[in-house]
């Protein structure tokens, strides 16, 4: 027999031996009383904060079994933690504890984990929300079980996401081996070329090392020439430059919010040109533009002084890659990491090798083929774990609203095995 649940959206029905119990009479609800800026590298306790990142600190506040979630930022309806032991709590991180007789601190992390995000998002059009109020905790409907329910559903939980999380985890090494591998193809093809058989020189620069002796050595002043054409339409395409893929249009964060106030006197960028973020070359953030549109002024443009000698698509990749990120680095200037900035005047006097136009289009066809195929592979990959989290979230849902009955699922517990597991 089930019970109909009106007042919740996000629930159809519920078992009928089970209650919802608001969470503020199943545990102690508080916040944390430290900040970021207290956390040590090598301290010996957690510290949680608001994010799934876990830094360390050398006092605790807390000594017991706990759940928490963020209480704004980003990570709100997003960010939860699990721990039975001594540790430290953001002050913005909400701490559940001293958990009933009737309930099991995991069990509530799992409900949490699950059902939070549909209240904190309940009549509100954004995907996130910046801040979680105590009432709205405190008055958080938790489906209710009986205990020996909840050890079995722990158990069972605990079990099957670990399975999954380290599916998870074996995808996410394959997609980092995957990158390492592209960014190794791609060093290779631009410093080296394609005959494994021509006569090597010295090139003169550590991280390249020897290059096919036919080639040339140039600055990149040699090579491009600046663009500063401004626009004066107010509709056209803001472009955005990315690290993992070239220049494309910045729609994606124009929905969040992050729109430009007006793209007057923006620098005009046509397809094919090379764009350079001048704050964020020494991190890679270099490529060539898939589509016409205008960048900020924090974005310097690039196009060859002579077609017949310089492909762009050879230095589309020859410019991220990896090492070259070094070389950005080197010629850059600032105070400090966030403020350094590659400067045009700057960026004109790395020295970059000049191989053959023909050789040049050949490397630039051998790598988009190379790392269209390892692309897709990656977003393969990508795609497996989305699902993955997906079918995760789904199963903790359906285990603590329910929908499926876990009690055949596992062996015999008890309370105190789930507690230490």
């Amino acid at each position: 027999m089930k019970k109909d649940i009106d007042q919740y959206y996000w629930l159809t029905d519920i078992p009928a031996s089970w209650k919802i119990v608001k969470l503020k009479y199943l545990c102690h609800i508080a916040t944390g009383n430290f900040d970021t800026q207290d956390k040590l590298e090598n301290g010996r306790y957690p510290l949680f904060v608001r994010s799934q990142n876990i830094e360390k600190i050398d006092k605790y506040s807390h000594d017991g079994e706990a759940v928490m979630t963020a209480g704004d930022g980003v990570g709100v309806g997003r960010v939860f933690h699990y721990y039975n032991g001594k540790f430290a709590a953001h002050q913005r991180l909400y701490v559940f504890k001293d958990f009933k007789r009737e309930v099991l601190g995991k069990y509530i992390y799992y409900s949490v984990m699950s059902n939070l995000k549909f209240e904190v998002l309940q009549g509100n059009a954004k995907s996130t929300v910046d801040s979680l109020r105590y009432p709205m905790l405190a008055n958080f409907p938790i489906i209710l079980p009986h205990i020996d329910i909840q050890i079995k559903m722990v158990k069972f939980l605990d079990q099957k996401t670990t399975e999954i999380d380290d599916l998870i985890a074996d995808k996410e090494k394959l997609i980092k081996l995957l990158e390492e591998k592209r960014q190794a193809v791609i060093t290779e093809a631009v410093t080296k070329g394609l005959d494994p058989n021509v006569m090597m020189k010295d090139s003169g620069v550590e991280w390249i090392g020897e290059i096919p002796e036919h080639w040339e050595e140039k600055r990149i002043k040699y090579l491009f020439f600046e663009l500063n054409d401004r626009n004066f339409n107010e509709e056209a395409s803001l472009l955005s430059l990315f690290t993992s893929i070239g220049v494309r249009p910045r729609k994606d964060m124009e929905q969040k919010g992050n729109k430009s106030q007006t793209v007057i006197n923006y620098k005009i960028v046509k397809k094919g040109d090379i764009v350079v973020n001048k704050l964020l070359a020494w991190m890679g953030s270099i490529g060539i533009s898939e589509f016409d549109g205008v960048t900020s002024p924090d974005y310097d443009v690039y196009r060859p002084l002579n077609k017949n000698l310089v492909s762009k698509n050879y230095y589309h990749y020859y410019f991220r890659n990896f090492h070259f990120k070094g070389d950005c680095y080197k010629y850059g200037r600032g105070i400090m990491l966030m403020r350094w900035r590659t400067y045009s005047d700057d960026f004109k006097k790395i020295l970059v090798t000049l191989p053959p136009i023909e050789e040049q289009k050949n490397i630039a066809a051998y790598l988009d083929k190379i790392c269209n195929e390892i692309d897709l592979l990656i977003e393969n990959n990508l795609n497996t774990i989305t699902k993955l989290k997906e079918y995760r979230q789904s199963l903790i849902y359906e285990a603590v609203t329910g929908k499926i009955d876990v009690r055949e699922m596992v062996g015999e517990t008890d309370k105190e095995e789930v507690l230490q597991s």
